[in-house]
């Protein structure tokens, strides 16, 4: 993730080492199972490594908390856009909130999608509950998908961090 507007104390900085090298050796593991992707355009993502189990999660409860990220549709705010937004709801203040959001359309070379527009959102001030992230841009009928990053910090300091995905889906512009 990279919010850069954070600055986490030295206790928790190296709690999180301790937890982040496990998790890390876990990741590893996985990555290295997964095969390469060599493309002629490279920011091209193809549509197998859209589809990893688990990783489509539009909705989820961290602690007081909803994390949620629209699939891709037509703006109800901007006629002619297609969006999809990055949301995180809580109940009680937290002291950082931040989202990323963004959004794939399929190219030309079926079965690869590109990025087409991202935005991010951060509420630092340390007693906020809300914050969320659009990206949108023109419509292009055409399938999109969306993903967002999402870090949450309590007032303890407990840091839950999550990345979501929707499914591929057909837009079409009206």
């Amino acid at each position: 993730m990279r919010f850069v507007n954070y600055a986490v104390t030295l206790g928790a900085v190296a709690s999180l080492m301790l937890a982040g090298a496990t998790v890390a050796t876990a990741q590893a593991s996985v990555d290295s199972a997964r095969p390469a992707v060599t493309t002629a355009t490279s920011d091209l993502i193809p549509e197998s490594e859209l589809l990893d189990v688990g990783e489509i999660q539009p909705l989820e409860d961290v602690s007081d908390c909803k994390f949620n990220l629209d699939w891709p549709h037509n703006s109800g705010h901007v006629a002619g856009n297609v969006t999809s937004n990055g949301v995180i709801n809580c109940n009680s203040k937290k002291k950082y909130l931040g989202v990323e959001t963004y959004l794939y359309r399929e190219s030309s070379n079926p079965g690869y999608f590109k990025l087409v527009a991202q935005n991010s959102a951060v509420n630092n001030s340390g007693n906020g509950s809300y914050v969320n992230a659009a990206a949108a841009l023109g419509c292009v009928s055409a399938r999109y998908y969306a993903k967002a990053e999402f870090l949450m910090v309590e007032g303890n300091d407990a840091r839950h961090e999550r990345t979501h995905k929707t499914p591929e889906i057909q837009v079409n512009c009206s």
